[in-house]
Order: C-alpha cells, then sequence, then structure tokens
C-alpha cells in the first residue's frame, strides 16, 4: 500500500537531517557540521501519536541534499538534481531556512522553486534557539507561504506542531494497521560495499532502474549509507548503497570517518554482503580490508568484478583473473564470483540469484540428528589430534543460531581442539550443506555434569547408534525378551 510521501527541503547546512533524525526517531541522515553532508536522498517512515500517545497516522519522510542552483561544480549540480527528484516525487513539502542565519537569495530561489510545484507546503525556521527574543527575520514572512513554523530540530522545540500541520495538509492517510509493514525478517537485506570510484552506485542505480544515487568520477562522491526497498520476482530487497572505504592513513577529514562508521555499520545489518572490485585495477589489499570488515560483521559476501567491459580479454582473461582474486582473498573461497559491467548492465541480472543463494545460505538451518551424524564421520575420518597426551572427544554438535549459521561442539575440554580442525570442521560443513558465501561460527566447549543439554544430546546420540546397527546391550535383550531369571522353583 502505497504512503504519503513528505520531503525536507533547502540550502545546504539549515538542519535537514537533524530534523530528519528527530522526527524518525533515528540515525539514519548523516549529521554533521560541513555543509553538503547528504547527497543522496534518506527515506524513514513516521509514525504520529494522537493525543492519548496511540498511533494514528503513518508516512514517509525524504531527507534531501541541499539545494545550490548557482554551484558550477558537479557535485552541487548532482545533489540538486537529486533532491528536485525528490520534491517531484513528494506529496507535501518542507522548507527550512537557517533563522539564525536570516534570510539569504538561496531561501526565495528554492521558495519559488518549491511553489511552482503546486504542493502544500511548509515553511520551518530553524535555529531560533539561542536567539535573542527568538524572532526570524521578517522577510521570511514575505515568501507567500500560509504556515511558518518556528522549529529547533536538534532541542526538539516546535517539532510537535510541525508534525500536526504536516497531517493536515496530506493529500490521504493511511493509519498504521492500513500501512503496509515489511518486517527484517521479511527482507533480504544486501549491502554495495568497497573501496571508492568502483561504481557501487552506478550499480545501485542499474538495479534499481533510475538515479537513486549520485554517480561522479570523483572519489568519495557518497558519504552516507543509502536505503532502497524493492520488490523483485516476490521477493522483498533492500539495497543499501554505502560510502567508499580507503585506507586508515588516508582518512583524515571527519566527514569521512562517519561516512566509512555507517558503511560498517550497514554490513552489520546486512545479510549479504556485494563486495565491488575494480577489474582495471585488481584485487588491492585495500579490497581484502573491506572483504574482513564484512566477515567480522557476519554477512554472506558476493564478489562481484566490476568495468568488465573496460578490461582487453582473450580466452584466458577471465581463469586468470579469478585465480588471482581466490589467491589474494583466500579466507573467501566459498564466495561465488562473477564479471559484471554496471556501465552496460552486462551479467548484473544474474546478481539476484547469487544473492539469493548466499542468503539462503546464511539462514539455513541443520537438525542436530545431521550434526551429529556429521561430527561422527568427520571424526571417523580424521580424529582431532592430542593435546597435553590426550585425545580429544567430541560428545556432539548442535547449531545455535543463522545469519550467519553458528555451532557449538561439546567436548571433554575446551581448549584442546587446534583452530587447524576446526577449520577442517568448517569444510566439511561446507561440501556436506553447501553454505556457500556465508561465514561459519564454530565454538568449542566443554559438558559439564548436571548439562541438561548434553545429557540430551549423548542421550541423542546412543540412540542413534543403536538404530545404526550396533548390537543392543544384554540387559536391554533381556527386558525386550521378557526372559526373567533367578525365580524360585516349583
Amino acid at each position: 500500500m502505497k504512503l504519503p510521501l513528505v520531503a525536507i527541503c533547502g540550502r545546504p547546512n539549515v538542519g535537514k537531517s537533524t530534523l530528519f533524525n528527530r522526527i524518525t526517531r533515528s540515525r539514519a541522515a548523516l549529521v554533521h557540521d560541513l555543509p553538503g553532508m547528504t547527497r543522496d536522498r534518506a527515506y524513514g517512515r513516521v509514525t504520529c501519536l494522537s493525543d492519548l500517545g496511540h498511533p494514528c497516522e503513518v508516512f514517509d519522510l525524504i531527507d534531501t541534499g541541499g539545494l545550490d542552483f548557482e554551484g558550477a561544480d558537479v557535485i552541487t549540480q548532482g545533489i540538486t538534481r537529486i533532491a528536485e527528484s525528490a520534491l517531484d516525487e513528494a506529496h507535501v513539502i518542507i522548507l527550512m531556512v537557517d533563522g539564525h542565519e536570516g534570510f539569504t537569495v538561496g531561501d526565495a530561489e528554492i521558495a519559488q522553486k518549491v511553489k511552482r510545484l503546486g504542493k502544500p507546503f511548509i515553511l520551518a525556521v530553524n535555529k531560533l534557539d539561542g536567539m535573542k527574543g527568538g524572532v526570524p527575520d521578517g522577510a521570511f514572512y514575505e515568501l507567500g507561504f500560509d504556515e511558518i513554523y518556528l522549529v529547533s530540530s536538534a532541542h526538539g522545540d516546535g517539532v510537535t506542531e510541525l508534525l500536526e500541520s504536516v497531517r493536515r495538509a496530506l493529500p490521504f492517510h493511511r493509519s498504521p494497521e492500513e500501512a503496509e509493514d515489511h518486517s527484517k525478517a521479511d527482507e533480504l537485506r544486501f549491502a554495495i560495499i568497497g573501496r571508492p570510484n568502483v561504481g557501487k552506485s552506478s550499480l545501485t542505480n542499474f538495479l534499481l532502474g533510475f538515479e537513486r544515487s549520485f554517480v561522479s568520477d570523483v572519489p568519495g562522491t557518497t558519504r552516507d549509507s543509502v536505503d532502497t526497498i524493492f520488490h523483485r520476482d516476490g521477493v522483498v530487497y533492500r539495497l543499501i548503497d554505502t560510502a567508499g572505504i580507503r585506507r586508515k592513513g588516508k582518512t583524515t577529514e571527519g566527514a569521512e570517518i562517519l561516512s566509512i562508521l555507517k558503511a560498517k555499520q550497514a554490513m552489520a545489518r546486512a545479510d549479504v554482503s556485494l563486495l565491488l572490485i575494480d577489474a582495471t585495477e585488481g584485487v588491492t589489499h585495500q579490497d581484502a580490508v573491506i572483504a574482513g570488515y564484512a566477515q567480522e560483521a557476519g554477512a554472506a559476501v558476493v564478489l562481484a568484478v566490476n568495468k568488465w567491459d573496460a578490461v582487453e580479454k582473450d580466452s584466458f582473461t577471465a581463469v586468470q583473473m579469478e585465480l588471482d582474486f581466490r589467491n589474494n582473498l583466500g579466507f573467501l573461497q566459498h564466495a561465488p564470483l562473477i564479471f559484471i559491467s554496471a556501465l552496460t548492465g552486462q551479467r548484473v541480472s544474474k546478481l539476484y540469484s547469487l544473492i539469493n543463494e548466499v542468503a539462503d545460505s546464511h539462514s539455513r538451518r541443520i537438525s542436530t540428528g545431521e550434526l551429529n551424524r556429521f561430527l561422527r564421520d568427520s571424526v571417523a575420518v580424521m580424529s582431532p589430534p592430542a593435546s597435553n597426551g590426550k585425545l580429544p572427544k567430541l560428545l556432539f554438535m548442535t547449531q545455535v543460531g543463522i545469519r550467519p549459521p553458528s555451532f557449538v561442539i561439546k567436548s571433554n575440554s575446551s581448549n584442546s581442539i587446534h583452530f587447524s580442525y576446526l577449520r577442517y570442521l568448517e569444510n566439511r560443513l561446507r561440501n556436506e550443506f553447501g553454505f556457500t558465501g556465508t561465514p561459519l561460527r564454530i565454538s568449542v566447549q566443554k559438558a559439564r555434569k548436571g548439562d541438561e543439554i548434553a545429557q540430551t544430546k549423548a542421550r541423542v546420540r546412543k540412540i542413534l547408534d543403536v538404530g545404526d546397527g550396533l548390537k543392543p546391550s544384554r540387559n536391554t535383550s533381556h527386558r525386550k525378551t521378557g526372559k526373567t531369571k533367578n525365580l524360585p522353583k516349583k
């Protein structure tokens, strides 16, 4: 079900993102004193409360980049173009101005642009907190707005009255019950990650079919993580376009540090991380570092080699390049690899099948019975190495979590299993159950007396052994046949 859209617009650094975060009760928008931090559109869900504090109205809010129609550089023009497309999409527009700085020519130009759209518009004068008298510039009242609200996006003053005005201006209304609600569990979340200028935003736009993220040859164009929800073949996807991650030694600006932090947070909430690599440069040390971030966050990984159209190829180019990638990213041998071009669309459509495949592995559960049979077979093929002259005993194995799949092995000692043997078990798990692209977590815990889980699994293992054809014990046979002994003679 479609929800009303409300867009916040204005000059750079007037407090739009701060207001967005306050209204949506989130930290989705990147906030910094540096003008021009927001370059792409950020979407958030707003739930209004009734006088009794109950949810009564739902709409979507759009945070836009600062509008600067006089800007001559490529980035400023791109930010303005993306913001204008958001205004065309919105049903209600909030124009925010800086009350502390006062009226500017830029405010008047934006107001004229907004009024020409013929949509409900509201003027919000921000940053009046701390001003002597708290009275805005009188020129703001000459812009022709019917409603003007004095707010403080940082402290929340006047925001409730502003929201009530927005509700009245909405062309249609949606209650929380009527709103389409896709829970996070129903979404397949994948983040596009990589170094700066490898084509992440270009791939985002191609997958969505419209200009969602600003694209430029200037490295570091994307600063915030941009979420977009869309449907394809009955699957609900949440695509997260992230900022490029440079080496720590080259990251000096506070704004860039915040962008990298947001990118890492995106990996943590994604089911799949699509690692984009520049085919013209090959795999680099920084690519391996970013892949390590995704592994640590627990996300499944797909390796996508972009700009394949720009590579001079022969019959062996793809094979040799994949060997290089596998050698340099040895810890990602389980991740599928594909050569694509976000510019021409070459093989981009095949990304969906790979994303679905690794997402399925990421949430796969294996029954305890299967895991214990797997553990017995693995130990039969190769026993764990002895530690301090003692041979470790692996009692049973169970799965304790998904996203990523996590397993616990109960043993007679938690410190006697060498990491190489755990790697052996991980490789056999992948061969047995096909955990493509996803990291696996395997831990060893010492079984204790009175451990109910250990006792239960031990009994299960005993039952399975009997079922495998082992000779039953004498006492069991005695009970089954009903024979008695030491009966008194008649």
